[in-house]
């Protein structure tokens, strides 16, 4: 009947009793498919409802409903159902985690429905969304990706832009090679297609698209912005030109797949000066004095000119491939030839750039099916028993086959765990697979009996690390044992959380006898650190790419997994206080590696810093006693200060406890602002990290704004650090629900008095826009006075004439504009007046009509929006002028 009197099926539905009967809804939605769209709209909210419901079984015709919507002009709606019904969750395992659950495994978002629905309705539904609203669509699924990222860090305050995105989606594009089949990997794929889909249809330019993608702060974005530009180069020459001399992005290792694509598609159509911008970074090489400063260190003289020059010209190679000889203006072409006739062609493991149709990886004699059906023993036989074809791109591969066992054992980690000493004698590939399967598993709450598992690591540890005369095609198969007893420290640190697959405490000795050869493991050499760290990674990163490394956050793991177990003691009000005493063996394995004759290695040093938290929490009198240990302020130990200090800013959230122990290198800190290194690439900026710490203490009364800390940062701050300060601040609040006590406010807005006193004074103004600008975030959280904050956007705006979050200004200031016109009217004209390019009026134009609409009927602001409405029309925004022509005949 919905199909003959759509409306008085419509009503009937409404008045329907909400339901959670799967059979029901399905009837009814059905009714709602059949009527037209404007009929179906009317049900959007009800239908809302059954969305949330715990008990969704009906994502398929919910996502029918989207596209019926979307092709009814009904996007509103379809938006408003969209947003719920792919709504990403918090895991469903994770608790509040403080200082000691660092030791949990990172938390992985889901959705109200399977994973494969949920892949669907991106594919097959909301394609017609984004074709019906366009920019809107896009931007709902950009705020779902940044929410599962979010979701996704074992930090609360890791704000990015750093997501290793290049980990769990290793390629923009459609590809084998992304497996990841996660929310976060769906969402990447549908936002994606959504903005292919904007720009194809004209629902956006180009330059639109980029800067909705660009706003966001995760890497992941700038990853599908520069995806996007290559797709339609044609359209895009100005934008590609920018980003392709950004030498940002031209160092970034985590956009490197999107980056090369890019300039191999365009960089023969940049113009001669771009190119040349290019071609000079690479002419002038990498950082020869810090590569001479790293080899005198580790071989106690200073590299030959042989070895410099090699050093120079492999890396000017090395990026002379990933442009393409073809692209490369004659001179160069025959630069690169020349280079390669020295040293051979580049890996091709680096330059592969993963397209459609490319071999991008090993693959397996087996699939995942067929080892399924196998026992246990018998999967082992064939790993026994198979030996590879001559090794060519694409054939099946030890690795392939390792690969597909580990899904295997990922799926079954039970079955196969009990039968682990059979994998005993196996090629280092597979019994690497095996153990990488088990540690999968974990995060997916499995259970393993830890016994036999452990057998078989203790048997790894007994081989020789590397095998006479083995010879392997790399990616083809393992070099030695070093890649497995890298994954036992990987299996061991998930064995340590607190879920159901934990370690039973009563095997504490044995896998201890693991664990502490592997803390002495090789791996990473001072020629690993060299070739690896530096601007191409920053020692905590590579800490937990080593052997080494990952033994040393297992041991803290191990400490952490050991006072949890001893807790539920008797006596467990004693554990703090006794501390390591309870563990010597940590004690002294951390106590041998601060050693530096012994360990000096800047990603075990990081290892510390990271983790130090949750040392004071061990054992408060050792970290207290080893703190100028850890963090040596003292000539020549810079880098290993460096390590540690910035690992632990970066990575730890402010504790009291701590600065209490830190407050030294909290100072030093503070005084070095601007004095890092510049060849180390950290996964976020330590001196902005410091400011969020310093903002914290300040904003719970550990600082004054009097404190020396305080008086250093603000000293020795530029403004591009000075904004991030403030704006962290503005963010804090706007994250935080409730109400804010009155003596935090107090505290804030005498640090705004403070900040606003001395912009009024600087002689510069250059030297203060982002620190005003990021009045923004305050006035947007809604926590002061409104007098008083719209007086202090008011003053910020008359300095520098912009705000962050202008958008959300705007909508803020048509609330305020009842309570307060003239002054809402008056920082609606500055912002006008500062957005020269119009994108913040275009954006905003309904708040800014509201705006004015209201300052109209005021007799004071009256003439001021006036004023406005002329301005603005003279800038081409002449949809405003009707609004005075409504005043004249009112």
């Amino acid at each position: 009947m919905a199909k003959h009197k759509p409306d008085l099926v419509a009503c009937i539905i409404q008045e329907v009793a909400d339901t959670e009967n799967a059979l029901v809804q399905s009837d009814l939605i059905d009714g709602v498919l059949a009527m037209p769209a404007d009929v179906s709209a009317q049900l959007a909210e009800k239908l809302t409802k059954w969305v949330e419901s715990p008990y969704l079984l009906l994502p398929e015709k919910l996502g029918q409903l989207i596209a019926h919507l979307s092709k009814g002009g009904k996007t509103d709606e379809a938006l408003m159902i969209a947003r719920v019904l792919l709504d990403v969750l918090p895991d469903a395992r994770r608790t509040n985690q403080d200082a000691e659950g660092g030791d949990r495994l990172p938390p992985e978002p889901r959705a109200r429905l399977d994973y494969w629905h949920y892949e669907k309705i991106l594919k097959d539904h909301y394609p017609e969304l984004v074709r019906a609203a366009g920019l809107p669509a896009l931007e709902v699924l950009c705020d779902l990706l940044e929410k599962a990222i979010l979701l996704s860090r074992t930090r609360e305050d890791d704000h990015g832009p750093e997501d290793y995105s290049f980990v769990w989606r290793p390629v923009i594009e459609q590809h084998e090679q992304n497996l990841g089949h996660t929310i976060k990997d769906a969402l990447v794929s549908g936002v994606r297609n959504a903005a292919e889909i904007t720009v194809r249809y004209r629902k956006a330019t180009i330059e639109e698209v980029v800067d909705a993608l660009e706003r966001k702060r995760w890497k992941v974005f700038r990853r599908i912005a520069l995806h996007v530009l290559r797709v339609f180069a044609d359209q895009a020459l100005p934008l590609i030109a920018t980003r392709l001399t950004d030498r940002n992005l031209f160092d970034d290792v985590g956009a490197l797949d999107e980056y090369i694509l890019l300039t191999q598609a365009c960089f023969s159509r940049l113009t001669e000066k771009d190119q040349a911008k290019i071609l000079g970074w690479i002419e002038a090489g990498p950082d020869i004095e810090r590569f001479k400063e790293r080899q005198q260190g580790d071989n106690g003289s200073p590299p030959s000119d042989e070895e410099v020059t090699r050093y120079l010209e492999v890396w000017q190679r090395d990026r002379l491939a990933r442009i393409r000889p073809e692209n490369l203006p004659g001179e160069w072409q025959e630069r690169y030839r020349e280079l390669v006739g020295k040293y051979g062609e580049p890996d091709h493991v680096e330059f592969l750039v993963h397209r459609k149709g490319c071999w991008v990886g090993p693959t397996s004699p087996k699939t995942a099916e067929d080892l399924k059906a196998m026992s246990v023993a018998g999967i082992v036989e064939f790993l026994k028993a198979w030996t590879p074809l001559e090794s060519f791109f694409g054939e099946p591969s030890p690795e392939g086959l390792g690969r597909v066992l580990s899904s295997v054992v990922t799926e079954e980690p039970e079955r196969f765990a009990s039968e682990a000493a059979r994998f005993q004698g196996l090629d280092p590939t597979y019994v690497r697979a095996f153990l990488s399967g088990l540690r999968e598993s974990l995060k997916h709450q499995r259970t393993i009996d830890w016994r036999p598992v452990l057998d078989l690591c203790q048997w790894v540890l007994t081989q020789p690390r590397k095998i006479e005369g083995r010879q392997v095609v790399r990616m083809e198969a393992d070099p030695d044992w070093g890649w497995t007893r890298k994954a036992i420290a990987d299996l061991l640190s998930a064995g340590f959380g607190d879920g159901p697959g934990s370690i039973p405490i009563h095997l504490r000795e044995k896998v201890w006898h693991i664990l502490k050869p592997l803390t002495e493991d090789p791996d990473p050499t001072p020629e690993h650190e060299e070739r690896y760290g530096g601007s191409n990674m920053d020692p905590a990163t590579l800490s937990i790419n080593t052997t080494r490394g990952e033994a040393m956050h297992a041991v803290v793991r191990y400490a952490l997994w050991v006072r949890r177990h001893m807790e539920g003691q008797a006596d467990a009000e004693d554990q703090p206080r006794r501390g390591f005493d309870e563990m010597p063996e940590v004690r002294e394995v951390l106590d041998a590696h601060l050693d530096v004759a012994q360990e000096p290695s800047l990603a075990i040093r990081a290892v510390y810093g990271q983790w130090f938290p949750w040392l004071v929490l061990l054992d408060s009198k050792w970290a207290r006693d080893n703190a100028a240990r850890i963090f040596p302020i003292g000539q020549g130990e810079e880098a290993l200060l460096e390590a540690a200090w910035n690992s632990y800013v970066t990575f730890c959230r402010p504790y009291d406890n701590v600065l209490d122990i830190l407050r030294e290198q909290y100072r030093h800190a503070a005084e070095r602002i601007g004095c890092r290194r510049d060849d180390t690439r950290w996964l976020a900026n330590p001196d902005e990290r410091l400011a969020e710490h310093l903002m914290v203490f300040y904003w719970r009364g550990k600082l004054s704004l009097e404190d020396p800390l305080l008086t250093a940062f603000w000293e020795n701050a530029t403004d591009a650090l000075r904004g991030p300060a403030l704006g962290y601040v503005g963010h804090a609040l706007e994250q935080t629900s409730g109400e804010i006590p009155a003596e935090v406010l107090e505290r804030l807005t005498q640090l705004w008095a403070v900040r606003l006193a001395w912009a009024k004074q600087s002689q510069s103004p250059t030297d203060l826009v982002k620190e005003m600008a990021a009045f923004g975030w305050w006035f947007v959280s809604d926590k002061f006075d409104v007098g008083w904050a719209i007086a202090q956007l008011s003053e910020s705006l008359q300095l520098v004439h912009q705000t962050d979050l202008d958008h959300m200004v705007l909508e803020h200031l048509a609330r305020t504009v009842e309570s307060h016109p003239v002054e809402s009217a008056q920082c609606l004209r500055i912002i006008a007046e500062g957005d020269r390019e119009g994108w913040t009026l275009s954006a905003g134009r309904d708040h800014v009509r509201r705006i004015l609409e209201v300052a109209l009927r005021n007799p004071t602001a009256g003439e001021e929006a006036e004023r406005i409405i002329h301005y603005l029309g003279s800038r081409g925004f002449l949809e405003f002028r009707n609004l005075l022509e409504g005043e004249r005949r009112g």
